[in-house]
C-alpha cells in the first residue's frame, strides 16, 4: 500500500511538471518589426538653408534683396515682403511702398497662367506713385518663383483695379506692366571697366591753332569739274 500511494504522488509531480515547462523550439523564429513611421509633416516647399528673392523701393524703382528662408514658396516670400525691410536693408537706403496688411496667394489651378493674391482694403490706400511701385513689389516677388508669371489682385468681394504703367486694370499684371519701376539693369546699374563711364575725366582741349594755320589738317584740296571755271 505505501508503494502504490508513493507512486501516486511521483506521478502527480511528474504531471505538474510537464504542465509548467515550456517546449523548446526546434529552430530560431524570425520576429517581423514594422518600421516606425515618420510623424514630420512633408513640406510643400525647398527645405531649409535656401533663399527667397524679394522686392523692395530704392529710389522710385525696385531693386531686388535675398533672405534667408525655410521654405522657397509664395506664402514665405510674400509673409516676408510683408514684414518690410530689415533695419539694416533701411540703413542702406531701401523702404517699402506696401502698408502693413497680410498678403495671401491662392494656390493656381493646374495650368494656370495667373496666381491670385488676396489683398485687404490697405491695399488700395497707397497714394501717389508708391501705389504702383506697392503693386509691383507683390508682382516681381511672386513671379520670382517657378509657376505663372502673372498676377491677379482680389479681396474677399472680388477683384481689386491696380495701376499699371497703361493705366488701371482688373486683369492679371505681369512684370512687363510696370517697366517704369522695374529694377535698373545691372550692367547699367554698374559700369563696366574700361567704358566711357569709367574711363576718368577727358583729356584737356588742345590749345587753338594760331591765326593763317589749320590746326594740323591738310587744307581741302578743291577738285574743278571739267569746264568749270578754276
Amino acid at each position: 500500500m505505501r508503494r502504490a500511494g508513493g507512486r501516486r504522488v511521483l506521478l502527480a509531480l511528474l504531471l505538474a511538471a510537464a504542465g509548467c515547462g515550456v517546449d523548446p523550439e526546434q529552430a530560431p523564429e524570425e520576429i517581423q518589426v514594422s518600421a516606425v513611421p515618420d510623424a514630420r509633416p512633408a513640406p510643400d516647399g525647398a527645405a531649409g538653408g535656401s533663399e527667397v528673392t524679394l522686392f523692395f523701393v530704392r529710389g522710385s524703382r525696385l531693386e531686388p534683396v535675398q533672405r534667408p528662408a525655410d521654405r522657397v514658396d509664395r506664402e514665405t516670400a510674400l509673409e516676408l515682403l510683408a514684414d518690410g525691410p530689415t533695419p539694416a536693408e533701411v540703413a542702406a537706403g531701401l523702404r517699402t511702398a506696401l502698408l502693413p496688411q497680410p498678403l495671401v496667394p491662392q494656390p493656381p489651378a493646374t495650368g494656370a497662367d495667373a496666381v491670385t493674391v488676396v489683398v485687404s482694403r490697405e491695399f488700395t490706400g497707397v497714394a501717389g506713385g508708391d501705389q504702383m511701385r506697392a503693386v509691383a513689389q507683390v508682382v516681381f516677388t511672386v513671379t520670382e518663383l517657378s509657376g505663372p508669371e502673372q498676377v491677379r489682385f482680389a479681396t474677399a468681394d472680388g477683384p481689386v483695379e491696380v495701376p499699371t504703367d497703361q493705366g488701371l486694370t482688373v486683369v492679371p499684371v505681369d512684370r512687363d506692366d510696370y517697366a517704369s519701376v522695374a529694377p535698373v539693369p545691372a550692367a547699367a546699374a554698374a559700369p563696366v571697366p574700361g567704358d566711357a563711364a569709367d574711363a576718368g575725366p577727358p583729356p584737356p582741349a588742345a590749345p587753338p591753332a594760331a591765326p593763317g594755320s589749320t590746326g594740323g589738317r591738310r587744307p581741302a584740296r578743291v577738285h574743278s569739274r571739267p569746264g568749270s571755271p578754276a
